[in-house]
């Protein structure tokens, strides 16, 4: 069974508050006039980070995938709980260079830390992160809230999450990997454009295609993608290589739909919302078989 599945059969019957819009999106709303939001993100060694990757870049990595879903609500990050499940055995220069890496990106985003808890652990390392966030417009802009005929962007570039991970593993580029371990996202400017000017929104943390499929089915549209248009970390003419990149996942950047004719400066336009049920691809002019994975599901 799928992680959506899970949640969807056990975890959402759970929910009663209206500000959690049924676990359909990233973030929930806590103030009641919408404009505080929070999400929460949890890093697994060996699951979401190598064990052999330098604690700094992991303690930047934890705040990175939380801020990325703030911002891609129109948001702004603000403050922030910290949990900690720390081997039993490690040494300290290890948590250290794990609070060092979080505290740079603390001060990057303006983030303050407010609690959080630390516990030993048999296990491997476990850090989870609860970010509030202060959105710029009237509350934040939710995954379900597009149209049929809305353009699709995307921020950045797709395809460095899955082109470092296998360079950290094999000992390539050293560029890649270091856009994995500490992975490029938006700032507050993107945020205020995502607020003003898109109907809907969320990032991009499992795959570029399976996310494109959840933010079109939350909005009852299906979606297609020109896959010549995805701004991508290696690109290529070939659909495998192209195929590779938009579904490894990792990257962190921004999908938003937005009425037709909308500028959105930081965005590549890449497909639109349409009647259809699911997803179609195109490469070279010509529809294509969409890929049996479309991302990382755990």
């Amino acid at each position: 069974m799928s992680e959506t599945e899970w949640i969807k059969r056990y975890i959402a019957p759970l929910v009663t508050s209206e500000g959690a819009d049924g676990l359909r999106d990233d973030v929930a709303i806590l103030s009641t006039d919408g404009v505080v939001i929070v999400s929460m993100d949890t890093l697994i060694e060996g699951v979401h980070f190598l064990e052999n990757d330098p604690m700094e870049t992991v303690g930047r990595k934890l705040v990175r995938v939380n801020v990325s879903d703030i911002l891609a609500k129109g948001a702004a990050p603000y403050e922030a709980l910290l949990s900690i499940a720390w081997p039993r055995g490690w040494v300290e220069a290890e948590f250290a260079a794990l609070i060092r890496g979080i505290a740079r990106d603390f001060e990057a985003f303006g983030i303050s830390l407010i609690g959080g808890d630390t516990v030993g652990t048999e296990g491997p390392l476990s850090l989870t992160m609860t970010l509030t966030g202060q959105c710029f417009g009237d509350g934040p802009v939710r995954r379900a809230s597009g149209s049929v005929g809305d353009w699709l962007w995307v921020s950045g570039e797709i395809g460095w999450g899955h082109m470092g991970l296998e360079a950290a593993v094999g000992g390539g580029d050293a560029a890649a990997v270091k856009r994995y371990r500490v992975p490029v996202i938006g700032n507050n400017d993107l945020a205020k454009i995502i607020a003003v000017k898109a109907s809907a929104s969320m990032d991009i943390s499992d795959g570029l295609l399976i996310d494109v499929l959840r933010l079109s089915q939350a909005s009852g549209c299906g979606a297609e993608i020109d896959l010549d248009r995805v701004p991508l970390a290696q690109p290529s003419d070939g659909l495998d290589v192209v195929l590779e990149q938009c579904t490894g996942g990792d990257d962190y950047a921004v999908l938003v739909a937005a009425p037709q004719g909308a500028a959105m400066p930081g965005f590549t336009r890449i497909g639109v919302l349409t009647d259809k049920t699911g997803l179609s691809l195109r490469h070279k002019g010509k529809n294509v078989n969409v890929p049996v994975t479309l991302g990382f599901e755990h």
